[in-house]
Protein backbone atom coordinates (compact mmCIF):
# COMPACT_ATOMS: atom_id res chain seq x y z
CA UNK A 1 0.00 0.00 0.00
CA UNK A 2 1.30 3.44 -0.95
CA UNK A 3 -1.36 5.25 1.10
CA UNK A 4 -0.56 6.01 4.72
CA UNK A 5 -3.07 4.62 7.24
CA UNK A 6 -3.90 6.89 10.18
CA UNK A 7 -5.57 5.29 13.20
CA UNK A 8 -7.33 7.76 15.51
CA UNK A 9 -8.52 6.40 18.84
CA UNK A 10 -8.30 6.08 22.57
CA UNK A 11 -6.05 3.97 24.77
CA UNK A 12 -8.27 0.88 24.43
CA UNK A 13 -8.14 -2.74 23.22
CA UNK A 14 -10.22 -1.65 20.26
CA UNK A 15 -7.48 0.66 18.99
CA UNK A 16 -4.77 -1.90 19.74
CA UNK A 17 -6.61 -4.57 17.75
CA UNK A 18 -6.77 -2.36 14.66
CA UNK A 19 -3.07 -1.45 14.99
CA UNK A 20 -2.05 -5.11 15.26
CA UNK A 21 -4.29 -6.13 12.36
CA UNK A 22 -2.73 -3.54 10.07
CA UNK A 23 0.80 -4.18 11.36
CA UNK A 24 0.58 -7.92 10.78
CA UNK A 25 -0.46 -7.19 7.19
CA UNK A 26 2.71 -5.14 6.75
CA UNK A 27 0.98 -1.74 6.92
CA UNK A 28 2.86 0.93 8.95
CA UNK A 29 0.49 2.62 11.41
CA UNK A 30 0.34 6.37 12.01
CA UNK A 31 -1.44 6.83 15.34
CA UNK A 32 -3.23 9.84 16.82
CA UNK A 33 -3.86 8.75 20.40
CA UNK A 34 -6.42 10.49 22.59
CA UNK A 35 -4.66 11.43 25.81
CA UNK A 36 -5.21 9.46 28.99
CA UNK A 37 -3.39 8.32 32.10
CA UNK A 38 -2.21 5.08 30.50
CA UNK A 39 -0.48 4.54 27.19
CA UNK A 40 -0.31 0.76 26.68
CA UNK A 41 -1.65 1.04 23.12
CA UNK A 42 1.21 3.37 22.15
CA UNK A 43 3.74 0.65 23.01
CA UNK A 44 2.85 -1.53 20.02
CA UNK A 45 5.78 -2.27 17.75
CA UNK A 46 3.59 -1.72 14.68
CA UNK A 47 3.34 2.04 15.26
CA UNK A 48 5.57 4.05 12.91
CA UNK A 49 4.53 7.52 14.08
CA UNK A 50 2.49 8.74 17.06
CA UNK A 51 1.00 12.01 18.28
CA UNK A 52 -1.13 12.57 21.36
CA UNK A 53 -4.26 14.71 21.28
CA UNK A 54 -6.77 15.96 23.80
CA UNK A 55 -10.51 15.45 23.42
CA UNK A 56 -11.10 18.36 21.08
CA UNK A 57 -12.09 18.43 17.42
CA UNK A 58 -9.65 21.22 16.58
CA UNK A 59 -6.63 19.47 18.07
CA UNK A 60 -7.13 16.32 16.01
CA UNK A 61 -7.95 18.17 12.80
CA UNK A 62 -4.88 20.40 13.28
CA UNK A 63 -2.64 17.33 13.69
CA UNK A 64 -3.99 15.96 10.40
CA UNK A 65 -3.53 19.28 8.58
CA UNK A 66 -0.02 19.88 9.91
CA UNK A 67 1.28 16.41 9.06
CA UNK A 68 -0.68 14.80 6.21
CA UNK A 69 -2.26 17.49 4.04
CA UNK A 70 0.32 17.31 1.25
CA UNK A 71 0.52 13.55 0.66
CA UNK A 72 0.78 12.34 -2.94
CA UNK A 73 -1.71 9.55 -2.16
CA UNK A 74 -4.71 10.16 0.04
CA UNK A 75 -4.11 8.78 3.56
CA UNK A 76 -6.79 6.45 4.91
CA UNK A 77 -8.31 7.33 8.29
CA UNK A 78 -9.67 4.67 10.65
CA UNK A 79 -11.40 6.01 13.80
CA UNK A 80 -11.67 3.43 16.60
CA UNK A 81 -14.10 5.11 19.00
CA UNK A 82 -17.49 6.82 18.78
CA UNK A 83 -15.88 10.11 19.77
CA UNK A 84 -13.26 10.02 17.01
CA UNK A 85 -15.84 8.84 14.46
CA UNK A 86 -17.94 11.89 15.32
CA UNK A 87 -14.96 14.21 14.74
CA UNK A 88 -14.24 12.68 11.33
CA UNK A 89 -17.92 12.72 10.40
CA UNK A 90 -18.47 16.36 11.41
CA UNK A 91 -15.43 17.44 9.37
CA UNK A 92 -16.14 15.23 6.36
CA UNK A 93 -16.39 18.04 3.79
CA UNK A 94 -12.88 19.25 4.65
CA UNK A 95 -11.27 15.85 5.11
CA UNK A 96 -12.54 13.97 2.07
CA UNK A 97 -10.66 16.31 -0.27
CA UNK A 98 -7.36 14.91 1.05
CA UNK A 99 -8.26 11.70 2.90
CA UNK A 100 -10.21 8.49 2.48
CA UNK A 101 -12.64 8.24 5.39
CA UNK A 102 -15.61 6.12 6.50
CA UNK A 103 -18.93 7.90 6.03
CA UNK A 104 -22.65 7.48 5.51
CA UNK A 105 -24.16 8.53 2.19
CA UNK A 106 -21.18 10.85 1.61
CA UNK A 107 -22.94 13.40 3.83
CA UNK A 108 -21.24 15.36 6.61
CA UNK A 109 -22.85 14.70 9.99
CA UNK A 110 -24.85 11.71 8.76
CA UNK A 111 -23.04 9.10 10.89
CA UNK A 112 -23.49 11.29 13.98
CA UNK A 113 -27.22 11.46 13.18
CA UNK A 114 -27.36 7.67 12.83
CA UNK A 115 -25.69 7.24 16.24
CA UNK A 116 -28.97 8.34 17.82
CA UNK A 117 -30.41 5.10 19.23
CA UNK A 118 -33.97 6.00 18.28
CA UNK A 119 -32.96 6.64 14.66
CA UNK A 120 -30.90 3.44 14.31
CA UNK A 121 -33.75 1.41 15.85
CA UNK A 122 -36.25 2.86 13.39
CA UNK A 123 -34.03 1.92 10.43
CA UNK A 124 -33.41 -1.55 11.90
CA UNK A 125 -37.17 -2.08 12.19
CA UNK A 126 -37.68 -0.94 8.58
CA UNK A 127 -35.02 -3.50 7.57
CA UNK A 128 -36.97 -6.37 9.10
CA UNK A 129 -35.00 -6.66 12.35
CA UNK A 130 -36.82 -7.12 15.65
CA UNK A 131 -36.36 -4.32 18.19
CA UNK A 132 -37.37 -4.10 21.87
CA UNK A 133 -40.17 -1.69 22.79
CA UNK A 134 -38.55 1.72 23.11
CA UNK A 135 -39.15 5.27 24.36
CA UNK A 136 -37.17 8.48 23.98
CA UNK A 137 -37.57 10.68 27.05
CA UNK A 138 -36.81 14.39 27.52
CA UNK A 139 -35.15 15.30 30.81
CA UNK A 140 -35.69 18.95 31.67
CA UNK A 141 -36.40 21.08 34.73
CA UNK A 142 -40.10 20.35 34.53
CA UNK A 143 -41.79 17.07 35.39
CA UNK A 144 -40.39 14.15 33.39
CA UNK A 145 -43.02 12.84 31.00
CA UNK A 146 -42.93 9.42 29.35
CA UNK A 147 -45.20 9.05 26.34
CA UNK A 148 -46.41 5.47 26.34
CA UNK A 149 -46.58 2.69 28.88
CA UNK A 150 -43.12 1.47 29.84
CA UNK A 151 -42.63 -2.28 30.16
CA UNK A 152 -40.68 -3.46 33.21
CA UNK A 153 -37.94 -4.36 33.73
CA UNK A 154 -36.50 -1.71 31.43
CA UNK A 155 -33.02 -0.49 30.59
CA UNK A 156 -32.13 3.20 30.45
CA UNK A 157 -29.31 4.39 28.16
CA UNK A 158 -27.87 7.70 26.96
CA UNK A 159 -29.57 8.52 23.65
CA UNK A 160 -26.26 8.59 21.80
CA UNK A 161 -23.09 6.62 22.50
CA UNK A 162 -21.03 9.74 21.66
CA UNK A 163 -22.12 11.69 24.71
CA UNK A 164 -22.94 8.76 26.97
CA UNK A 165 -21.03 6.63 29.43
CA UNK A 166 -21.48 2.89 29.93
CA UNK A 167 -21.71 3.36 33.67
CA UNK A 168 -24.86 5.45 33.11
CA UNK A 169 -26.70 2.47 31.65
CA UNK A 170 -29.11 1.22 34.33
CA UNK A 171 -31.73 -1.51 34.61
CA UNK A 172 -34.93 -0.58 36.45
CA UNK A 173 -37.39 -3.13 37.83
CA UNK A 174 -40.34 -0.76 38.39
CA UNK A 175 -41.60 2.81 37.93
CA UNK A 176 -40.21 4.07 41.23
CA UNK A 177 -36.70 2.87 40.38
CA UNK A 178 -37.03 4.32 36.88
CA UNK A 179 -38.05 7.79 38.08
CA UNK A 180 -35.28 7.82 40.69
CA UNK A 181 -32.67 7.04 38.03
CA UNK A 182 -34.10 9.56 35.56
CA UNK A 183 -33.84 12.25 38.25
CA UNK A 184 -30.15 11.43 38.62
CA UNK A 185 -29.46 11.22 34.89
CA UNK A 186 -31.06 14.61 34.18
CA UNK A 187 -27.97 16.18 35.75
CA UNK A 188 -25.90 14.83 32.83
CA UNK A 189 -28.30 14.37 29.90
CA UNK A 190 -31.12 16.24 28.14
CA UNK A 191 -32.56 13.03 26.71
CA UNK A 192 -32.32 9.31 27.37
CA UNK A 193 -33.48 6.17 25.64
CA UNK A 194 -35.59 3.60 27.49
CA UNK A 195 -36.05 0.06 26.22
CA UNK A 196 -37.84 -3.03 27.38
CA UNK A 197 -35.15 -5.16 29.07
CA UNK A 198 -35.35 -8.48 27.29
CA UNK A 199 -33.92 -11.43 29.16
CA UNK A 200 -34.47 -15.11 29.79
CA UNK A 201 -32.74 -18.38 30.66
CA UNK A 202 -31.64 -18.87 27.04
CA UNK A 203 -30.51 -15.26 26.43
CA UNK A 204 -27.34 -14.75 24.42
CA UNK A 205 -25.54 -11.57 23.36
CA UNK A 206 -24.37 -11.60 19.75
CA UNK A 207 -21.89 -9.38 17.91
CA UNK A 208 -21.18 -8.95 14.21
CA UNK A 209 -17.98 -7.21 13.13
CA UNK A 210 -17.42 -6.57 9.45
CA UNK A 211 -17.04 -3.85 6.84
CA UNK A 212 -18.79 -2.33 3.87
CA UNK A 213 -16.47 -1.35 1.03
CA UNK A 214 -15.96 2.26 -0.03
CA UNK A 215 -17.90 1.77 -3.25
CA UNK A 216 -20.77 0.18 -1.29
CA UNK A 217 -20.63 -2.86 -3.56
CA UNK A 218 -19.72 -5.47 -0.95
CA UNK A 219 -20.56 -6.15 2.68
CA UNK A 220 -18.14 -8.50 4.40
CA UNK A 221 -19.28 -10.45 7.48
CA UNK A 222 -16.60 -13.06 8.24
CA UNK A 223 -18.22 -14.63 11.32
CA UNK A 224 -20.66 -14.17 14.19
CA UNK A 225 -19.47 -13.69 17.78
CA UNK A 226 -21.67 -15.40 20.38
CA UNK A 227 -20.81 -14.06 23.82
CA UNK A 228 -20.31 -16.51 26.67
CA UNK A 229 -19.24 -13.97 29.29
CA UNK A 230 -19.00 -10.20 29.53
CA UNK A 231 -17.41 -7.93 32.09
CA UNK A 232 -18.87 -6.18 34.00
CA UNK A 233 -21.88 -8.48 34.23
CA UNK A 234 -25.17 -7.44 32.58
CA UNK A 235 -23.84 -4.34 30.77
CA UNK A 236 -20.19 -5.02 30.02
CA UNK A 237 -17.93 -5.75 27.07
CA UNK A 238 -17.14 -9.20 25.70
CA UNK A 239 -14.65 -11.08 27.87
CA UNK A 240 -15.09 -14.65 26.56
CA UNK A 241 -16.92 -15.71 23.41
CA UNK A 242 -17.36 -18.27 20.68
CA UNK A 243 -16.69 -17.15 17.11
CA UNK A 244 -18.78 -19.21 14.68
CA UNK A 245 -18.91 -19.45 10.89
CA UNK A 246 -22.69 -19.50 10.79
CA UNK A 247 -25.11 -18.65 13.59
CA UNK A 248 -28.64 -20.00 13.86
CA UNK A 249 -29.60 -16.73 15.58
CA UNK A 250 -28.79 -14.42 12.63
CA UNK A 251 -30.58 -13.69 9.36
CA UNK A 252 -27.79 -12.21 7.24
CA UNK A 253 -30.22 -10.87 4.62
CA UNK A 254 -31.76 -8.55 7.21
CA UNK A 255 -28.31 -7.38 8.33
CA UNK A 256 -27.31 -6.66 4.71
CA UNK A 257 -30.58 -4.80 4.16
CA UNK A 258 -30.00 -2.73 7.31
CA UNK A 259 -26.48 -1.72 6.24
CA UNK A 260 -27.69 -0.85 2.77
CA UNK A 261 -30.38 1.44 4.19
CA UNK A 262 -27.78 3.17 6.38
CA UNK A 263 -25.56 3.53 3.29
CA UNK A 264 -22.54 3.48 5.58
CA UNK A 265 -19.10 2.53 4.27
CA UNK A 266 -16.44 1.50 6.73
CA UNK A 267 -15.85 -0.97 9.54
CA UNK A 268 -18.89 -1.68 11.73
CA UNK A 269 -19.86 -3.50 14.92
CA UNK A 270 -23.48 -4.65 15.40
CA UNK A 271 -24.84 -5.91 18.72
CA UNK A 272 -27.92 -8.13 19.04
CA UNK A 273 -29.54 -10.28 21.72
CA UNK A 274 -31.28 -13.62 21.39
CA UNK A 275 -34.09 -14.27 23.88
CA UNK A 276 -36.99 -16.75 23.86
CA UNK A 277 -36.69 -17.69 20.22
CA UNK A 278 -36.22 -14.16 18.84
CA UNK A 279 -33.15 -12.09 17.98
CA UNK A 280 -33.39 -8.40 18.88
CA UNK A 281 -31.35 -5.56 17.41
CA UNK A 282 -29.55 -3.58 20.16
CA UNK A 283 -27.25 -1.12 18.37
CA UNK A 284 -24.64 -0.50 15.69
CA UNK A 285 -21.24 1.09 16.30
CA UNK A 286 -19.65 2.78 13.30
CA UNK A 287 -16.16 1.48 14.07
CA UNK A 288 -14.33 -1.73 14.90
CA UNK A 289 -15.55 -3.73 17.90
CA UNK A 290 -13.12 -4.75 20.64
CA UNK A 291 -13.10 -8.47 19.64
CA UNK A 292 -12.26 -7.57 16.02
CA UNK A 293 -8.62 -8.63 16.27
CA UNK A 294 -9.76 -12.22 16.86
CA UNK A 295 -10.99 -12.30 13.26
CA UNK A 296 -7.50 -11.32 12.08
CA UNK A 297 -6.08 -14.24 14.08
CA UNK A 298 -8.54 -16.48 12.22
CA UNK A 299 -7.38 -15.21 8.82
CA UNK A 300 -9.87 -12.43 8.04
CA UNK A 301 -8.23 -9.04 8.51
CA UNK A 302 -11.16 -6.58 8.37
CA UNK A 303 -9.19 -3.28 8.81
CA UNK A 304 -6.70 -4.33 6.13
CA UNK A 305 -9.43 -5.47 3.72
CA UNK A 306 -11.22 -2.14 4.06
CA UNK A 307 -8.02 -0.12 3.52
CA UNK A 308 -6.94 -2.25 0.58
CA UNK A 309 -10.23 -1.79 -1.27
CA UNK A 310 -10.48 1.87 -0.26
CA UNK A 311 -7.33 2.85 -2.13
CA UNK A 312 -8.26 0.77 -5.19
CA UNK A 313 -6.60 -2.57 -4.52
CA UNK A 314 -8.29 -5.85 -5.37
CA UNK A 315 -9.82 -7.90 -2.55
CA UNK A 316 -11.12 -10.65 -4.84
CA UNK A 317 -8.61 -13.26 -3.68
CA UNK A 318 -8.55 -12.32 0.01
CA UNK A 319 -10.14 -14.59 2.62
CA UNK A 320 -13.46 -13.10 3.76
CA UNK A 321 -14.88 -15.86 5.99
CA UNK A 322 -13.28 -17.76 8.85
CA UNK A 323 -12.47 -21.41 8.14
CA UNK A 324 -13.34 -22.86 11.55
CA UNK A 325 -15.16 -21.80 14.70
CA UNK A 326 -13.02 -20.92 17.74
CA UNK A 327 -13.06 -19.12 21.11
CA UNK A 328 -11.66 -15.70 21.99
CA UNK A 329 -10.82 -14.12 25.36
CA UNK A 330 -10.19 -10.61 26.64
CA UNK A 331 -8.02 -12.18 29.32
CA UNK A 332 -7.44 -9.17 31.59
CA UNK A 333 -11.19 -8.59 31.86
CA UNK A 334 -12.25 -12.22 32.00
CA UNK A 335 -9.95 -13.20 34.88
CA UNK A 336 -11.85 -10.70 37.04
CA UNK A 337 -14.75 -13.17 37.08
CA UNK A 338 -12.46 -15.47 39.06
CA UNK A 339 -11.24 -12.67 41.32
CA UNK A 340 -14.86 -11.65 42.00
CA UNK A 341 -15.79 -15.30 42.63
CA UNK A 342 -18.34 -15.33 39.81
CA UNK A 343 -16.44 -18.19 38.18
CA UNK A 344 -14.43 -21.15 39.41
CA UNK A 345 -10.70 -21.06 38.70
CA UNK A 346 -10.87 -24.56 37.19
CA UNK A 347 -13.59 -23.45 34.75
CA UNK A 348 -11.60 -20.39 33.74
CA UNK A 349 -8.42 -22.44 33.28
CA UNK A 350 -10.29 -24.87 31.02
CA UNK A 351 -11.65 -21.97 28.94
CA UNK A 352 -8.19 -20.42 28.79
CA UNK A 353 -6.82 -23.66 27.36
CA UNK A 354 -9.59 -23.73 24.73
CA UNK A 355 -8.98 -20.13 23.60
CA UNK A 356 -7.42 -19.53 20.19
CA UNK A 357 -7.38 -15.71 20.14
CA UNK A 358 -6.38 -13.39 22.98
CA UNK A 359 -7.05 -9.66 22.73
CA UNK A 360 -4.16 -8.35 24.82
CA UNK A 361 -1.43 -10.99 25.20
CA UNK A 362 0.42 -11.33 21.89
CA UNK A 363 3.81 -13.03 21.65
CA UNK A 364 4.67 -10.96 18.57
CA UNK A 365 3.82 -7.68 20.31
CA UNK A 366 4.21 -8.03 24.09
CA UNK A 367 5.01 -4.47 25.14
CA UNK A 368 1.32 -3.33 25.33
CA UNK A 369 0.51 -6.23 27.66
CA UNK A 370 3.52 -5.53 29.90
CA UNK A 371 2.67 -1.83 29.96
CA UNK A 372 -0.95 -2.61 30.88
CA UNK A 373 0.14 -4.81 33.80
CA UNK A 374 2.45 -2.08 35.06
CA UNK A 375 -0.22 0.59 34.61
CA UNK A 376 1.88 2.73 32.29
Amino acid sequence: MVNKVIVIGENHYNTLGVIRSLGEAGVPVYLILISGKENFVGKSKYITWIRRADEADKTIIDILKNNFNNEEYKPIIIPTSDFTMKIIDNNLNILRKRYIVPNANGTEGRVTYLMNKRIMNEIAFESGLTIPKSWEVMLDDKAITIHGEVVYPCIVKPLSSIDGKKEDIVICKDELELMDNLSILKNSYNRVFIQEYIDGPDSKMIEIIGCRTVDGAETIIPAVIEKIREYPLMAGSTSYASVVKKSKYIDNKKIYNFLQKLNYVGVFDIELKYVNGRTYFIEINFRNGAPGYALTKAGVNIPYIWCLQAYGGSIDDIQKEISNSFNLMMEVRDVRHVLNRDLKLTTWARDLFNTKAFLLVNLKDMRPFISKLLGR
